[in-house]
């Protein structure tokens, strides 16, 4: 059987199964959500089982987010060309990717899957994922159904970092086999997302490899920021947020490895099942929420809320026994809270500002902005942590987040006052 009948099959197959893209695009994201879950022990396996130092999971913490540069190409990459053929195409490489993690044994390696995973697969995904949601679903639903499929994602994350953590506690090289187990799933998350169709522009539209094609994306970036200032200015509140985020990147694992000696399953309940659990109603409610304001009003509460996580997760070092774990579960149940309304902002929010244009584009930028800042931001973390310890690191981080929310008031304001005020609210369709 040649390869186009061996996808229709597959489409076929999938379209039985889950006859709606809701059901599909729902079901893809809860598969994701369990390749995204077992990622997420990425630097707690450096640091314990590969023996890595502290600049060696920074480096990690800083290659998802740069990599993820690559969605400014993707996004000019899908227009006027198959969707579904890009994503088993880019999505295969990442499953090879993954599944190269059976033979893992030193932290060069992991660093090369994780380039690969996420300058392809999240990469196009991302840019897949918020056409899909502007043309399959109303604009005052989109919320919902993102939050819907957040929530299973979660559920699905919260056995993988369980069963995960007390499965590689267990088993010393425990984690080459999830890494094979999370190859299969992704396979299966591709294969789905695959058979949803979405219109990628018109064929003579096509980007060619060449210098524009290089440089094309980065001129469309400063082009809209230029043009949409109030985006621009959001998009500065969201970069304070960010680089607080972070910064916490290579102090959060070496925190709970270093200073509390969890193991793995700890850390797998506490930093995963946790944080997924909340994110579980959390989602879905701040979907419906979303769905009803706008994302200003809910990035001033998410910012200035997240600043308590920190501080409670270094509170905890002065407990012992059930109390530090009681402290240490409350950090990361407010961190799921507080994560699922930056979830919905994160993948959302560039939808409301693209009314009547491509989201793909505006999606793109905003990725892009997280790619700026992961160059510096995790080493700055670094090198406060190295320098001050990781008190100041943490604290740090919850003032840069309170100034974040501050910002964003602050931004709304000047939008208003400048006449680059424009509802942001859903518009019914």
């Amino acid at each position: 059987m040649d390869a186009p009948l061996r996808q229709s099959a597959a489409a076929t197959l999938f379209q039985r199964i889950a006859p709606l893209p809701a059901h599909r695009y729902i079901t893809f994201t809860a598969l994701g959500g369990m390749v995204g879950s077992f990622l997420g022990f990425g630097e707690v396996i450096a640091r314990k089982s590969l023996d890595a130092s502290g600049f060696a999971i920074t480096m990690l913490t800083m290659l998802a987010p740069i990599a993820s540069l690559s969605t400014l190409w993707w996004a000019r990459i899908l227009v006027g060309r198959s969707q579904s053929m890009l994503v088993m195409l880019v999505g295969s490489i990442g499953v090879l990717a993954l599944a190269s993690g059976f033979f893992l044994t030193n932290i060069e390696h992991l660093l090369l899957i994780y380039l690969i995973y996420f300058s392809f697969v999240n990469g196009l995904y991302g840019q897949a994922e918020n056409l899909l949601l502007q043309q399959h679903f109303a604009a005052n639903r989109i919320g919902r159904i993102f939050g819907l499929g957040q929530s299973l994602a979660q559920g699905g994350a919260v056995l993988v970092s369980v069963g995960a953590g007390y499965y590689m506690d267990q088993i010393p090289a425990g984690y080459q086999h999830l890494f094979l187990a999370s190859a299969f799933i992704a396979m299966m998350a591709m294969l789905l997302f695959a058979t949803i169709k979405t219109i990628t522009g018109r064929p003579e539209n096509k980007a060619y490899i060449d210098r524009h094609f290089i440089l094309s994306p980065l001129k469309k970036m400063v082009e809209i920021l230029r043009e949409r200032r109030d985006f621009f200015r959001f998009e500065i509140s969201f970069m304070l947020y960010g680089i607080a985020f972070m910064m916490l990147l290579p102090v959060v694992p070496l925190y709970l490895v270093d200073d509390l000696h969890y193991a793995y399953s700890e850390i797998g309940i506490a930093r995963g099942a946790i944080t997924q659990l909340v994110m579980i109603g959390g989602v879905p409610l701040f979907g419906r929420i979303f769905d009803r304001t706008t994302p200003h009003r809910l990035a001033v509460w998410v910012f200035v809320a997240l600043s308590i996580y920190p501080i409670s997760l270094l509170a905890a070092s002065l407990f012992e026994g059930l109390l530090r774990k009681a402290m240490v579960y409350f950090s990361f149940a407010w961190f799921g809270l507080t994560m699922s309304g930056l979830a919905v902002l994160w993948s959302l929010s560039s939808i409301r500002f693209s009314v009547g244009e491509d989201s793909g584009i505006f999606q793109s930028i905003h990725v892009a902005m997280t790619s700026i800042r992961a160059c510096f931001a995790p080493i700055l973390g670094f090198a406060i942590m190295t320098i001050f310890g990781k008190s100041v690191a943490m604290l740090a981080s919850a003032a840069l987040w309170t100034l974040a929310g501050v910002s964003v008031v602050y931004m709304r304001k000047y939008d208003i006052k400048s006449g680059a005020f424009r509802s942001l609210r859903a518009q019914k369709q």
